[in-house]
Protein backbone atom coordinates (compact mmCIF):
# COMPACT_ATOMS: atom_id res chain seq x y z
CA UNK A 1 0.00 0.00 0.00
CA UNK A 2 1.13 3.73 -0.77
CA UNK A 3 0.41 6.47 1.67
CA UNK A 4 1.23 9.98 0.03
CA UNK A 5 1.55 13.03 1.11
CA UNK A 6 1.47 16.04 0.20
CA UNK A 7 2.10 19.70 1.94
CA UNK A 8 -0.25 22.35 0.36
CA UNK A 9 1.09 24.29 -2.36
CA UNK A 10 1.62 28.05 -2.65
CA UNK A 11 -1.74 30.73 -1.10
CA UNK A 12 -2.82 33.78 -1.40
CA UNK A 13 -2.09 36.16 1.53
CA UNK A 14 -5.09 37.04 4.18
CA UNK A 15 -4.79 40.42 3.11
CA UNK A 16 -5.75 39.40 -0.43
CA UNK A 17 -7.88 36.84 -0.01
CA UNK A 18 -9.79 36.26 3.38
CA UNK A 19 -10.44 32.68 2.76
CA UNK A 20 -6.83 32.12 1.48
CA UNK A 21 -7.85 30.29 -1.70
CA UNK A 22 -4.86 28.97 -3.51
CA UNK A 23 -2.86 31.61 -6.20
CA UNK A 24 -1.55 31.06 -9.53
CA UNK A 25 1.49 29.83 -8.70
CA UNK A 26 -0.33 27.38 -6.21
CA UNK A 27 -2.42 26.14 -8.97
CA UNK A 28 0.56 25.68 -11.54
CA UNK A 29 2.11 23.75 -8.76
CA UNK A 30 -0.73 21.26 -7.79
CA UNK A 31 -1.00 20.95 -11.73
CA UNK A 32 2.51 19.41 -11.60
CA UNK A 33 1.90 17.38 -8.34
CA UNK A 34 -0.99 15.72 -10.29
CA UNK A 35 0.75 15.41 -13.85
CA UNK A 36 3.77 13.59 -11.76
CA UNK A 37 1.42 11.33 -9.77
CA UNK A 38 -0.37 10.15 -13.03
CA UNK A 39 2.69 9.52 -14.70
CA UNK A 40 3.65 7.56 -11.58
CA UNK A 41 0.70 5.46 -12.19
CA UNK A 42 -0.98 6.58 -8.88
CA UNK A 43 -4.84 6.36 -8.18
CA UNK A 44 -5.35 6.58 -4.70
CA UNK A 45 -9.06 5.48 -3.65
CA UNK A 46 -8.75 8.79 -1.18
CA UNK A 47 -7.38 12.33 -1.41
CA UNK A 48 -8.15 13.52 2.10
CA UNK A 49 -7.80 17.03 2.91
CA UNK A 50 -8.17 19.47 5.76
CA UNK A 51 -11.40 22.44 6.07
CA UNK A 52 -8.50 25.05 5.28
CA UNK A 53 -9.21 26.24 2.03
CA UNK A 54 -5.56 26.59 0.83
CA UNK A 55 -5.68 22.72 1.55
CA UNK A 56 -8.69 21.91 0.19
CA UNK A 57 -7.97 23.36 -3.39
CA UNK A 58 -4.72 21.59 -3.07
CA UNK A 59 -6.53 18.37 -3.07
CA UNK A 60 -9.50 19.39 -5.27
CA UNK A 61 -6.95 20.43 -8.13
CA UNK A 62 -4.91 17.55 -8.00
CA UNK A 63 -8.14 15.10 -7.78
CA UNK A 64 -9.33 16.75 -10.81
CA UNK A 65 -6.08 17.10 -12.92
CA UNK A 66 -5.28 13.63 -12.18
CA UNK A 67 -9.02 12.72 -13.33
CA UNK A 68 -10.51 11.84 -9.50
CA UNK A 69 -12.25 14.28 -8.76
CA UNK A 70 -15.15 12.28 -6.83
CA UNK A 71 -12.31 11.10 -4.36
CA UNK A 72 -11.27 14.36 -2.86
CA UNK A 73 -12.92 14.41 0.69
CA UNK A 74 -12.48 16.88 4.01
CA UNK A 75 -10.69 13.85 6.51
CA UNK A 76 -13.74 12.74 8.90
CA UNK A 77 -11.07 13.78 12.12
CA UNK A 78 -8.92 17.12 12.47
CA UNK A 79 -5.88 17.40 10.37
CA UNK A 80 -4.53 20.81 12.00
CA UNK A 81 -1.64 21.48 13.84
CA UNK A 82 -1.50 19.22 17.25
CA UNK A 83 -4.26 16.72 16.49
CA UNK A 84 -3.88 13.31 16.86
CA UNK A 85 -2.22 11.19 13.97
CA UNK A 86 -3.80 7.91 15.04
CA UNK A 87 -7.10 8.46 13.51
CA UNK A 88 -5.24 8.73 10.09
CA UNK A 89 -3.49 5.27 11.03
CA UNK A 90 -6.53 3.55 11.54
CA UNK A 91 -7.93 4.63 8.29
CA UNK A 92 -4.94 3.51 6.55
CA UNK A 93 -4.89 0.30 8.31
CA UNK A 94 -8.73 0.04 7.10
CA UNK A 95 -8.49 0.97 3.68
CA UNK A 96 -8.63 -1.23 0.31
CA UNK A 97 -5.69 0.85 -1.36
CA UNK A 98 -3.49 3.99 -1.52
CA UNK A 99 -4.34 7.16 0.11
CA UNK A 100 -3.16 10.83 -0.12
CA UNK A 101 -3.60 12.84 2.30
CA UNK A 102 -2.93 17.03 1.30
CA UNK A 103 -2.37 18.86 4.80
CA UNK A 104 0.05 21.12 7.15
CA UNK A 105 3.26 20.53 8.04
CA UNK A 106 3.15 19.54 11.45
CA UNK A 107 0.61 17.23 10.79
CA UNK A 108 2.05 15.83 8.10
CA UNK A 109 5.41 15.63 9.94
CA UNK A 110 4.24 14.12 12.71
CA UNK A 111 2.21 11.30 10.16
CA UNK A 112 4.92 10.01 8.51
CA UNK A 113 7.26 9.80 11.66
CA UNK A 114 4.88 7.34 13.29
CA UNK A 115 4.25 5.26 10.27
CA UNK A 116 7.77 4.60 9.35
CA UNK A 117 9.42 4.55 12.23
CA UNK A 118 6.59 4.55 15.32
CA UNK A 119 7.47 7.86 17.01
CA UNK A 120 5.80 10.46 15.80
CA UNK A 121 8.23 13.32 17.70
CA UNK A 122 11.33 12.35 15.47
CA UNK A 123 11.93 13.80 12.91
CA UNK A 124 12.33 11.64 9.13
CA UNK A 125 11.30 13.60 6.75
CA UNK A 126 11.28 17.65 5.94
CA UNK A 127 8.65 19.43 3.79
CA UNK A 128 9.64 22.60 2.29
CA UNK A 129 6.69 25.30 3.07
CA UNK A 130 3.71 26.33 0.06
CA UNK A 131 5.31 24.13 -2.26
CA UNK A 132 3.75 21.19 -2.71
CA UNK A 133 6.56 18.59 -1.02
CA UNK A 134 5.05 15.18 -1.23
CA UNK A 135 6.31 11.87 0.29
CA UNK A 136 5.18 8.63 -0.63
CA UNK A 137 5.66 5.57 2.08
CA UNK A 138 4.69 1.84 1.19
CA UNK A 139 4.26 -0.96 3.32
CA UNK A 140 1.67 -2.57 5.40
CA UNK A 141 1.26 -2.92 9.24
CA UNK A 142 4.21 -1.73 11.08
CA UNK A 143 6.56 -2.53 8.04
CA UNK A 144 6.67 1.48 6.07
CA UNK A 145 9.26 2.94 4.15
CA UNK A 146 9.67 6.17 2.34
CA UNK A 147 9.98 5.36 -1.37
CA UNK A 148 9.96 8.65 -2.72
CA UNK A 149 10.05 12.33 -2.52
CA UNK A 150 9.60 15.05 -4.52
CA UNK A 151 10.02 19.10 -4.53
CA UNK A 152 8.50 22.12 -7.28
CA UNK A 153 12.05 23.10 -6.82
CA UNK A 154 13.38 19.75 -8.36
CA UNK A 155 10.41 20.06 -11.44
CA UNK A 156 12.26 20.86 -14.93
CA UNK A 157 9.66 24.14 -15.12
Amino acid sequence: MKVILVHHVDALKAEQDPQRHISAKGHAQAERLAARFKALGLAPVRILHSDAQWVTDTAVVIAEKMGLANRAAKAAYPINTGDAVAPFLAEIAASKGDLMMCGHIDYLLRAVAKIVCGDEQRKVFDFKPGNGTAVCIEGEGNEWSITWAWRQDHAAG
